[in-house]
């Protein structure tokens, strides 16, 4: 269902890093033309569930992702040097907006590369939310000719040329020290990508059959929400609210860490004392603050045009049960096109088989998964 076609050119080797809000994860990854990608070696270094300002949450982020850059180098000391280094830096240190331009002819002209670039110059220079020098990206993902959709426009003919891109201004400071920190590691300049971008690139071919669709993307300590119609992303928005944040809130008197392997033994059907008890009504009462949370940023995402029915979560495994259930469950039918509930599905790594390899004795985990994806799908220029 979610299958890949493949961009990059020849053999190559690459390092990957997935910078979230409390881990950092990276990998050396050998790429093949028309393969699967195969991980040769990875590492993720999580940080502790504790309070932090961004200065402390940046630093650790930076140690994390030096840890498992040493981690990674040991287990792949043999493996020779890497061509390029890739990362993919997601919520809170990133904000991605979609921005559009169209040009309109009195009769059919040929359509160039340079004019979907002018386009798209001109849909970056309309927008002022962001702050331009902050920008880690800004990408061509929908080109529309005569109101119909394209992959590839160059060289027809059209009266109508509508362009839509995505934009990802980054935080300038955790974008320095990944790329410091990677550049020690390497001795390469890096690519930075927004972890929407990352799960639009690894969703594209689920936009042939589903077209419209809602992503949810969980990190530790936020959460993006963006609505895709018709294959291309439309309305943006983030949440400071996340795994570490809501295991706190269900936690009480526990550890978040002991409260994460009471929910995944509930999960299981694995949990009946009275530990489990206290656990499920910290878990029902932190939903009562979820559904205002999510409905607020839900009812947002919804002001324009209603949201389709079909979810795409993106979420730590141990609490997939959990939302998957929540967001079924609860009544956001207001918002849906259909007045149904949502109809949850989570990516999983085995829905990424066709673009990243998986192995038996490594434990893969979605935001590594989707950032190998996107440098296994798109052009070994990008």
């Amino acid at each position: 269902m979610f299958g890949i076609s493949f961009a990059h050119k020849g053999n190559r080797r690459v390092a990957v890093a997935d910078i979230g809000s409390a881990s950092a994860g990276v990998a050396i990854v050998s790429l093949t033309k028309g393969k699967p990608a195969r991980i040769e070696a990875l590492h993720r270094v999580t940080l502790p569930i504790e309070e932090r300002s961004q200065e402390q949450s940046i630093a650790g982020i930076t140690s994390a992702l030096s840890e498992a850059t040493t981690k990674v180098l040991e287990a792949g000391k043999t493996l020779g040097p890497v061509q390029s280094v890739h990362a993919v830096i997601r919520e809170p240190w990133v904000r991605s907006k979609t921005i559009r331009a169209v040009k309109k002819f009195p009769k059919d002209e040929r359509v160039g590369k340079e004019l979907i670039a002018q386009l798209a110059r001109e849909a970056l220079a309309s927008e002022t939310e962001f702050n331009h020098a902050n920008l880690i990206e800004a990408n061509v993902v929908r080109v529309e000719l005569n109101g119909y959709p394209t992959a590839e426009p160059v060289g027809k003919e059209a009266h109508s040329v509508f362009v839509s891109a995505v934009v990802s201004e980054c935080e300038p400071r955790i974008k320095s020290a990944v790329e410091e920190a990677l550049a020690r590691a390497f001795s390469s300049k890096t690519t930075c990508r927004s972890g929407t971008s990352a799960l639009l690139s690894v969703l594209r071919e689920r936009s042939r059959t589903h077209t419209d669709y809602l992503v949810l993307n969980m990190t530790g300590s936020a959460t993006s929400m963006f609505v895709v119609h018709k294959g291309a992303p439309l309305e943006h928005v983030q949440i400071p609210e996340g795994t570490q944040t809501i295991l706190k809130r269900v936690a009480g008197n526990k550890m978040p860490e002991e409260t994460l392997s009471l929910i995944r033994m509930l999960a299981r059907e694995q949990c009946e004392d009275a530990a489990c008890d206290e656990i499920q009504a910290g878990m029902a009462k932190t939903e009562q603050e979820l559904i205002r949370i999510f409905g607020e940023a839900i009812a947002k995402l919804a002001a324009t045009q209603r949201l389709p029915n079909s979810m795409v979560l993106a979420i730590e495994p141990d609490l997939a049960h959990w939302f998957t259930s929540f967001f079924s469950r609860i009544d956001f039918t207001q918002f849906t096109i259909t007045a149904q509930p949502f109809m949850v599905e989570v990516l999983a790594p085995e829905h990424l088989n066709a673009l990243v390899e998986l192995s038996p004795h490594q434990n893969i985990d979605i935001g590594l998964m989707t950032a190998v994806g996107l440098v296994n799908s798109e052009p070994e220029s990008a």
